[in-house]
């Protein structure tokens, strides 16, 4: 029974982790083929969330489910608030409360290009120090 439920706790995060796979190559479409930039943001920010609960799922963690992918990090890397990589992942988070509805402040080319390269860099960094299967 233990392979089993080993057998299925893999298979579900490497679903979290194709999504955020998935998220990244939208945000990257988007980005490319539109001014959409509040959406290629979103797709960032959906493909960080993504890879840090497949993380955290690999870590043997739980997490509820929340969009704060600035918890998330803090939850997966423990004494990190002060690595860059929680600045970056919290430069992407601080604009996801503007993606969500309409009459707010509006992103631009350069915000949506930031993060479009922090995301691939996390993901970079991730599969660097084996985080994630290939």
């Amino acid at each position: 029974m233990n392979a089993e439920i080993e057998r299925e706790k893999t298979k579900i995060i490497a679903e979290w982790q194709q999504r955020a796979e998935n998220d990244l190559e939208s945000a990257g479409i988007i980005l490319r083929e539109s001014d959409n930039y509040d959406i290629a943001i979103y797709h960032s920010h959906q493909a960080i969330e993504k890879l840090l609960k497949a993380i955290l799922l690999k870590q043997g963690q739980t997490f509820k489910f929340s969009h704060d992918i600035s918890a998330l990090f803090l939850q997966a890397f423990k004494d990190s608030s002060q690595d860059k990589r929680f600045d970056d992942i919290a430069y992407v988070n601080s604009l996801y409360p503007r993606l969500r509805y309409p009459g707010g402040d509006q992103t631009t080319k350069d915000q949506a290009e930031k993060c479009l390269q922090i995301t691939k860099d996390f993901f970079q960094q991730a599969k660097a120090i084996t985080l994630l299967a290939e």
